[in-house]
């Protein structure tokens, strides 16, 4: 019995050390290099986002049962351009950018409201899915050394409409399964590709400090730049993925720099320098909020003010499901096979770490912080918990292409690959289901 335990975790610890390694240590197959077609195929995917997502807003906006789309939508007219005013309307709403392009497409453009809606929230469908292409591109190109556009524009499209898997027969845990992509919610949409450029500024800033070649910008010294404005643009589009990010960002070079302590071989001294030029860069959007906040308290209208407090864990979202385990696995069950199944490249990898970490913030921030008196039931913070699900769902992706390029292959490796695969298509089909929205639209 004991020879068996111990052949058994001899077998685990050689499993995680080979999923651990480097993928660059990997040999690949060989990738068509672009081509017209590719790019062809990219530009029809985008026009493919852009036409459903444009659908997807527009019943939204004429459904009366339907209501985050059209109030944010009706919200945005308050937005006029006198100081006074806009005052008025930002003490209440003061992450803004996406309700300042659709008032300007319908008081600028003349576009009828429901239209500019939609209009704002496909073009930020497609720039989503064109900085996710960029992000699988950038990575698995940097691991395989081959171009890998068709590939990443693929895994792009299918990361735009993943959704939780649709099994309406568990209960209650099906209605409240969290979502990369919860179509409904225009400022959470637009925010996602803002986040992934803080994200990817962010990583090249760790490979950096550590003497690695960067992989996503190749002007190193505008890193922290990129960095602090990216950041602003998406505090001021939806706050929730900074409150996401920083803190777990900060957890990971928190570790590397405990490390580097440890070891005494001079890398300390660059991550704390790294760590003062990222507080930097913070500094636009942290006053950004505090001025927003201050401004709301005491300007704002004190009815509806609230405070952030510390609950119970899962008080909020005990309000939403009774069994929140299920509830995770409706919405993460693909990158959570990824994870079991490839545990060293997540927990050895920069991008890797960094989806673990944002994923297990999000989820901290859901399960113990919320909102005082009666919007606590708002659940806001579960906002944050889905920016870290677009985090782990991308690199998920990027895990599964690298895999699936793969030149030693066994039946293990295709029975791997076609899983996963099966999977993410999975959570595509049940976006479709779950919304029930193309059944209007059809």
């Amino acid at each position: 019995m004991g020879k068996a335990v111990n052949d058994l975790w001899d077998k685990i610890v050689d499993w995680f050390k080979n999923s651990s390694k480097d993928p660059c240590e990997d040999s690949y197959e060989d990738t068509k290099s672009p081509s017209y077609a590719a790019y062809v195929a990219c530009g029809g995917f985008a026009v493919l986002i852009f036409v459903a997502y444009y659908l997807v807003a527009f019943v939204f906006c004429n459904d009366p049962g339907r209501q985050d789309m059209k109030a944010h939508a009706l919200f945005a007219q308050e937005f006029y351009m006198r100081g006074d005013l806009f005052l008025k309307a930002w003490l209440r709403l003061p992450y803004m950018m996406w309700h300042l392009i659709v008032k300007t497409l319908e008081s600028r453009c003349g576009f009828p409201l429901w239209d500019a809606a939609s209009f704002t929230f496909a073009s930020f469908g497609v720039f989503n899915f064109g900085i996710t292409t960029w992000f699988l591109k950038a990575l698995i190109e940097r691991y395989t050394k081959k171009n890998a556009f068709m590939f990443s524009t693929v895994g792009s499209l299918l990361l735009s409409f993943v959704g939780p898997l649709s099994c309406w027969w568990v209960g209650d845990a099906y209605g409240t399964a969290m979502s990369p992509n919860p179509l409904h919610n225009p400022t959470h949409m637009a925010v996602k590709g803002f986040g992934l450029l803080v994200l990817m500024a962010g990583i090249d800033i760790i490979r950096r400090y550590r003497g690695e070649e960067t992989v996503f910008f190749k002007k190193e010294k505008k890193l922290y730049l990129y960095f602090g404005i990216f950041l602003f643009l998406s505090t001021i589009t939806k706050p929730t993925f900074m409150y996401m990010l920083l803190p777990a960002g900060f957890i990971v070079v928190l570790i590397d720099l405990v490390k580097g302590l440890v070891k005494k071989d001079g890398t300390a001294d660059k991550i704390g320098g790294a760590i003062w030029k990222i507080a930097c860069a913070s500094i636009p959007s942290i006053v950004y909020l505090l001025v927003e906040y201050f401004a709301f308290y005491y300007w704002g209208d004190a009815t509806n003010a609230s405070s952030i407090i510390i609950t119970k864990p899962l008080t909020v979202w005990h309000m939403l499901a009774e069994d929140v385990p299920t509830a995770i696995l409706l919405g993460m069950c693909f990158p959570l096979y990824m994870l079991i199944t490839h545990p060293g490249y997540f927990f050895k990898t920069i991008e890797g770490r960094l989806a673990l970490v944002c994923y297990a913030v999000g989820v901290a921030e859901f399960t113990l912080l919320a909102e005082s008196g009666a919007r606590m039931d708002a659940a806001n913070f579960a906002w944050c918990m889905m920016s870290g699900m677009v985090v782990f769902y991308a690199v998920a992706v990027v895990r599964l292409i690298l895999t699936t390029l793969l030149s030693k292959r066994n039946k293990a490796h295709i029975a791997n690959v076609m899983i996963g695969w099966f999977l993410l298509l999975l959570h595509v089909y049940s976006l479709f289901s779950y919304y029930h929205i193309f059944d209007d639209i059809l």
